[in-house]
This record gives structure tokens, sequence and C-alpha cells, in this order.
């Protein structure tokens, strides 16, 4: 895998690169061009998903160590100098060109789901690069400049030229300033888009599928705003299936928080949607969530116990406490990694992204979905609210077990996630909400976590042959209860502040 950022710029013919080199641009040495000429072949499906996403796969030749098949994905960062930049994951793999990889094919399946893929376009580059120096000799940037022939049935249909600046070394400011210079002698930023896209013209231009959200006002029907709610979050959650199957930090969490978002919405929303038709997909959702948590699950209950084992005084660890909880937490951490890739792999899983899809397009609304935003959306938040302020009375008593808390942690998130749900259509009232539940639910969040991890290392200590190890285990235990009757001891002050009636004053109207 490559990271590239890039700018891009469109130019006429005629134009020619001025003199980059100068303090403007920190270049002080411009490589003579070296000439190739390129064939790449762009696969798709006939309603161009890939491109409409802004992926482009392709088998390309005549570049030497670089033939074969290239995967690019769009990354989204801040920072970029403008909409000319922008910055794409690139995955090569070889194979010939008839046939995709299993390994690529693989990471866009939840955007091609059952569609066919097949060549789509074929563009003939003529490339010349140079490479841009500073004093040093550094390399800054490539500077690319490329003459592209779309070919239809083997005819040049169209030919356009653009350059690309590539960063090599020098940073966004290398970018920014090269990108000055070629403005001022002509050259036409503002859109950063695939090759591919510019010669497939508007079709792969066209609305992602599902759509992005649109903006919605307090006064438009709430179905207007629940389809928001289910596009930015079907969108998660679609975005971060290529991360998971390629095994990416924090993928397997943000997926699973992708579809806990969804399933909440279903819920708090659930006057406003058919009944039966969101059962389903919660149900669904739930399934797949489960498939993830066991990774996740494992991957932060190991994480704590060696924190909390590297903590200990060096005497207080015997025996083999530590080698215990890599071998099963970490056994079970990868037997659950490789389980949700399969989850992934499932046709009962594509046939849900179909239906998220066709969610996002269209949600099954009811007569109440016609109201106004500020009414229906407010009175569903309050519903949740009502019942995270019961779960939290329940707290209050003496006999209050492990579930107790579990359930008001559940009832907490739904409070949170339904506030930031409806956050970009009511501001900053619907943040601060929000702000609060996170409070409490990440207060009930450690006394769970560490009710699960004491319960692990209680199974751990008391299994046969535990062996000298199990005083090690036994001091971990007693600080997960301690972890435990901290939290409980903390929340009466965190709820006090979260329940005060300035946070949901907006939810009055």
């Amino acid at each position: 895998m490559v990271r590239e950022v890039e700018a891009k710029f469109r130019v006429h013919p005629p134009f020619r690169i001025p003199d980059l080199e100068g303090e403007a641009t920190g270049v002080t040495a411009v490589t003579p061009p070296r000439v190739q000429e390129l064939r790449a072949v762009y696969w798709d499906t006939a309603d161009l998903r890939l491109a409409r996403e802004g992926v482009t796969l392709r088998h390309r030749s005549g570049e030497g160590d670089g033939d074969g098949w290239h995967l690019k994905f769009p990354v989204h960062e801040a920072g970029v100098p403008d909409a000319s930049t922008g910055t794409r994951e690139e995955l090569h793999s070889r194979g010939p060109e008839d046939a995709v990889p299993d390994e690529l094919r693989d990471l866009v399946a939840v955007y091609v789901r059952t569609a066919v893929i097949g060549p789509v376009a074929t563009l003939l580059t003529t490339r010349s690069a140079s490479t841009l120096h500073d004093a040093e000799g550094r390399r800054l940037a490539e500077l690319t400049d490329d003459l592209v022939s779309v070919l239809n049935q083997g005819h040049v249909a169209a030919r356009f030229r653009e350059i690309e600046v590539e960063d090599a070394g020098g940073g966004l400011d290398v970018l920014q300033a090269v990108g000055t210079v070629l403005r001022t002698a002509g050259a036409v930023g503002g859109e950063f888009v695939p090759k591919v896209v510019r010669a497939l013209g508007p079709q792969a231009t066209a609305d992602p599928d599902p759509p992005k959200p649109a903006p919605v006002n307090l006064s438009d029907p709430a179905r207007d705003a629940i389809q928001a709610i289910l596009r930015r979050y079907v969108r998660a959650f679609m975005t971060q299936d290529p991360a998971v199957r390629r095994g990416l930090p924090d993928s397997v969490h943000q997926m699973r928080v992708a579809a806990r978002r969804l399933r909440s919405a279903l819920k708090t929303f659930g006057p406003l949607v058919d009944d039966v038709w969101a059962k389903s997909l919660r149900a669904e959702l739930k399934w797949v969530a489960d498939s993830l948590g066991a990774a996740r699950d494992n991957e932060v209950l190991l994480a704590r116990l060696l924190t909390a084992i590297d903590a200990l005084p060096p005497e207080d660890v015997v025996g083999s406490a530590r080698s215990r909880l890599e071998s099963e937490l970490g056994g079970d951490l990868a037997n659950a990694r490789a389980a949700a890739v399969e989850t992934l792999r499932s046709e009962r899983y594509m046939a849900l992204v179909d239906r998220l899809v066709d969610a996002a397009w269209d949600p099954m609304t009811t007569g109440l979905a016609e109201a106004k935003t500020r009414d229906a959306l407010t009175e569903c938040i309050g519903s949740a609210w009502k019942r995270l302020a019961r779960d939290a009375t329940r707290l209050q008593r003496p006999d209050a077990t492990d579930e107790d808390w579990h359930e008001t942690r559940i009832a907490a998130k739904q409070v949170r996630y339904a506030a930031e749900a409806v956050a970009p259509f009511f501001g900053k009232e619907a943040k601060g909400l929000a702000v609060q539940a996170e409070g409490v639910q990440e207060l009930l969040g450690e006394h769970q976590d560490a009710a699960i991890a004491s319960a692990v290392l209680r199974r751990l200590a008391s299994a046969p042959r535990a062996g000298a190890g199990s005083f090690t285990l036994g001091l971990l235990y007693a600080g997960e209860r301690r972890a435990v009757d901290d939290a409980r001891a903390a929340f009466a002050d965190v709820w006090k502040d979260a329940a005060k009636p300035r946070h949901r004053k907006w939810l009055r109207g």
C-alpha cells in the first residue's frame, strides 16, 4: 500500500510548463522529463459504482515495476491546500489483465455487491515526468504531464491533458507553491478527480450509492431528517468495510459503532419508521455488530489487562500470569478477527448492505414522519431520555446488579447517539446533550469493562492447574472490582450534572 498526496490541474494542449525554480517554491532543480507510454484498463460496474465513490480499479502496463493492478481509495484529510489536492491510498497486485485479483475484488465488494464488474474504459497516456529538488538535492515532488487518449472500440474517442504534482517529501507547502505558479500560467485547478472519471463523463460524477446526506431544516418533514441520518451512517458503515478486510487499526471498532448508530436511530425514531421494516434491519445490524464485537471486546480486554499487569510491582508478577493472558485472550482475538472478516464475505452480509443502501435512498416512514423535524425528532429523543432517567434511578438501589448498570449504559448510549444524529439539524443544543450522555456512558462503560475483566480473571484463576500465576490474577481481579466500586461511587455526581434540565431545554421546543 502506498499513500499518495497530489494536486491535479487541467491544461490545454498548447500549455507550457512555467519555470518552477525559485524562492517561492523552494525548488532549485528540475530533472529533464522522462517519457513513458502507459496503457490502463479501468474496471467498474455498468452504473459506475466505484467511480461515483472516488474509487478506481485498473490494470496498467508500460510503467515497468509499477505494472499490474492498482486499487485506489480516497482519503479524506484536513489540511490540504485546496480542492485541487487530494490524498489516496493505492494498493498494488500482480495478475493478468483480464481477471481482477481476488484480494482487490474483495476490497471493493461493499460497493460492487451483486453487480457485475468489468472493463469500462481504456486510457492511453503519454507521460512526461520530472522530479523537483531542493538546494540539498532532496526530492520535493514529482511532476507529471499527461496527454490522455480515451479509447472506444479501439478508436480514440477523446483526448485531454492533465498535470499532476505529487508530494515526494516537500509536503503540502510545496504542492501549494507549485500549484500557484501553474495557475498563474493558466492551469485550471479546483477539482480532484481520477482520470477515468474525466474520461467517463457525467455518469461517473453522479451521486454515490447511497448519496451523501442533504441539508435539513427544522421546518422540513421529519422524513427528510430520517433519510439524512440513515445516509450518513450507512455511508460510514460501508466506508469501514474495506478497512476491516485489510485489518487496519480501529476499523472493526468504527464499523461496529456505525452499525450501532444505525440500530439506535431505527429504535429511537421508531414511531417515524415502519415497525416491521425497522425491526428486521435492527436484527441484522445486531448480528453484524455482534460478529464484529468479539474482536473489539477481546482487543480492549487484552489491552486493559496487560496494562494492569505491567503496573504491578515486578515481585507481584509470578508464574505464567502474563503469558496466560496473552495466549488465551490473544488467541481469542485472532480468531475473532478472522471471524469478523468471514462475516463480511457472507451472502447474508451482502444482502444486508443492499438493504441498507435501499433504506438510505428511500426509508419506509410512517405518517408521523410528515410532521416537522423540530417536533417529531425532539419527541423521540425525549422518550429516550425518560428511559435513561428511569434506569439511572434504579441504580440508586443498593441491590443494583452489574446487569442493571449495563442496561443503564445502553440507555445512555442511545441518548448520546440520538443527540449526535440530530446535531446537524439542531446545532449546539443537541451537541451539549450528547456530551452529557457521553459522560454518563463513559463512566458506565468503565464499570462494564471492569466487571467483564473481573469475570474473566476469576475464570482464569480458578481453572484447573492455574498454578502460581493465580496469585497475580487474583491481584488483578481485586483491582478490577475496585474499579467497579469506584465507578458506582462516582455515578451520583456525574448523573446529577447530566440530569440538569438546562441540557434538555431544547427538547421542550
